[in-house]
């Protein structure tokens, strides 16, 4: 199955959420750097409201819901992200919000999101567990389910970013983005290649989650039995028709790294750029660093890192120590 989202939609899904997100920084490599491409840029959007790119497809949505659907309120699963940006949405649109959580989410995650005032629920070992909890809520209570890849207004939201990157650096002509549900690389690269068909798309992904790989080499979407990832935002057991369908058609292939590569990429954007991003943020960084992503043939690369929301203490430690926090045992 095949899927078309036109560029007019990312344009659309910009415009209506201006008002409420930030045009994050592209930041470029200082010369002195000899460890990654010399003219590598940083999407910031670590730097994003409410901590990563996903402000974008839940305002998207929200800003999209009858009056009534938002005054009955909306619910959502999510391995972090997706709900800190839920969370921080309804707050600022006034709308009772739910989030699920899996049972291995951190106190500090589940601090955040209640923070903004949403109700916090732990259930299952993974995000499709609560997820599929969270399907069940929303039907009995009539409330509005708000998914965290695999709808097309998220994607739309998503796809923002790549207009703004294309703004920002015309001459852009390789992303490495990170892939979790694949609703940031969905929407970024089908507006990205859209507006400008020759930029190559990489995807990065965790070893230990890697169902967008598997999908892409069954050839059709497929499913892995079980995820085990300290980057617990890009660890469903699956991705979407939706967003494998928009993949396949507009990413040029998906390069694998692993946990400990995660955690040497977030000290090294700590140690050299002054940023502190948590292990999804710094996937595509460990991909440069690993030297496994030929991008030395590319003028102007970018490396999107996507989100900040990890305890700085996991910067610092050892990589068991940073872990264990990252996985909850702490």
């Amino acid at each position: 199955m095949s899927y078309s989202i036109p560029l007019e939609a990312f344009v659309a899904a910009r415009e209506r959420i201006a008002p409420y997100i930030r045009h994050t920084p592209m930041l470029p490599m200082p010369l002195v750097h000899r460890d990654v491409h010399p003219r590598i840029h940083f999407k910031l959007e670590n730097m994003q409201v409410s901590g990563s790119f996903k402000a974008r497809g839940v305002f998207n949505t929200l800003l999209q819901l009858d009056p009534s659907q938002r005054q009955r309120g909306v619910i959502t699963a999510s391995g972090g992200n997706h709900g800190l940006a839920l969370a921080y949405a309804a707050n600022r649109l006034d709308v009772p919000a739910i989030v699920y959580l899996p049972e291995r989410a951190s106190e500090d995650r589940v601090m955040r999101i209640a923070r903004y005032g949403a109700k916090v629920i732990k259930h299952g070992e993974a995000w499709d567990d609560a997820n599929a909890r969270a399907l069940e809520h929303a039907a009995a209570e009539g409330l509005a389910y708000v998914p965290a890849f695999d709808g097309v207004s998220v994607v739309e939201g998503q796809g923002t970013v790549g207009l703004e990157m294309l703004e920002d650096l015309p001459d852009m002509d390789c992303l490495l983005v990170a892939v979790g549900g694949g609703g940031l690389i969905a929407g970024a690269s089908a507006a990205i290649r859209q507006k400008k068909p020759g930029v190559t798309i990489i995807g990065v992904e965790p070893v230990g989650a890697p169902s967008m790989s598997k999908s892409l080499a069954a050839g059709c979407r497929t499913g892995v039995q079980q995820v085990r990832t300290i980057a617990d935002t890009l660890a469903p057991r699956s991705v979407s028709d939706l967003t494998f369908g928009v993949t396949r058609q507009y990413v040029d292939t998906v390069h694998l790294i692993d946990d400990r590569q995660m955690v040497q990429a977030m000290r090294w954007l700590w140690a050299e750029c002054n940023q502190i991003v948590e292990p999804a943020g710094a996937a595509v960084v460990a991909a440069l660093l690993d030297g496994g992503v030929p991008i030395s043939k590319y003028e102007c690369p970018v490396a999107l890192i996507c989100g900040g929301n990890a305890a700085a203490d996991c910067v610092f430690a050892s990589y068991q120590q940073a872990a264990d926090m990252l996985m909850g045992i702490n």
